[in-house]
């Protein structure tokens, strides 16, 4: 059965990226969770010390998704999209079939990349400028070990999105 994989394809295939909402407050939080997200997934996945924001999770667990799916994927992932994004789509959906074929560390880090599909959903995008990772006015280190495991984990539902935005004068 494949419940996550079929549910992240709705996901994407319902994004409106003709929606792009530029510097909304909570775009930075959900930038900085998916970073905080991977960063904690790589010290426990990674012999690697760099911290690349956007990485294949997929990939570093030595899970790889059947060709035939691959070539789905790709199908309807849109051809519009920029690289960064795209990628992001394409591991997202290949950690949802490590989820359905019930592999450990992608049921243990189920939500690895919510926060950047979230971002997606509500009309944020990203991209890769001077070796950061660029969101509206905002910018990471591509090498993105700067942002602690430590900081608490955020909310991000749409109801605590939504109230960030509205009490940050957001769009």
């Amino acid at each position: 059965m494949k419940t996550n994989f079929e549910q992240a394809k709705k996901r994407i295939l319902n994004i409106d990226w003709n929606l792009v909402s530029i510097d909304k407050p909570s775009h930075v939080i959900l930038v900085t969770e998916f970073i905080r997200r991977g960063n904690i997934f790589l010290d426990f996945n990674s012999k690697d010390n760099n911290r690349r924001a956007i990485f294949n999770a997929s990939e570093i667990i030595d899970f790889s998704m059947p060709e035939t799916i691959k070539e789905e994927n790709s199908r309807f992932i849109s051809v519009n999209l920029d690289w960064t994004t795209e990628y992001l789509c394409d591991f997202y959906l290949e950690w949802s079939y490590a989820m359905d074929n019930e592999v450990p560390i992608a049921l243990q880090f189920h939500d690895l990349y919510d926060p950047i599909i979230k971002l997606f959903e509500r009309g944020g995008r990203i991209s890769y400028h001077h070796n950061e990772l660029v969101c509206g006015n905002h910018a990471w280190a591509r090498n993105s070990g700067a942002i602690t495991r430590d900081i608490p984990p955020q909310d991000i539902s749409d109801e605590a999105l939504d109230r960030i935005d509205h009490d940050n004068g957001g769009n």
